[in-house]
């Protein structure tokens, strides 16, 4: 089974295949920042460090949520301050593989 680890913490967490990172975080007691999610809000963005290629490919909803992200956080960081960073929807992206997620600094 995939291993879902959260890079700030050190945590790490055994998930189903093709679970969706924030429920399978949360059923083990890990919940991770949220909103509405759904998709639409971006409370629950991260960033993958590791092993975005072990992640679905975003749906129609979860790549426009992350453009408006994108945007924002180049705004007050700068233009191309995402162009390093891998940035998913916790409550959308579905896991394949090993991944390594963090808060999106």
């Amino acid at each position: 089974m995939p291993i879902v680890s959260i890079k700030s913490s050190s945590k790490q967490f055994e998930v189903e295949e093709k679970s969706i990172i924030f429920d399978a975080l949360d059923n083990q007691g890990e919940t991770l920042p949220h909103g509405c999610l759904s998709g639409s809000c971006g409370a629950c963005k991260v960033e993958v460090t590791k092993g975005a290629e072990n992640l679905k490919p975003p749906s129609e909803i979860e790549k426009n949520t992350i453009e408006a992200i994108k945007q924002n956080y180049e705004r007050m960081h700068g233009k191309n301050s995402t162009d390093q960073k891998t940035i998913r929807l916790s409550c959308r992206a579905r896991v394949l593989g090993d991944v390594e997620i963090d808060e999106l600094k």
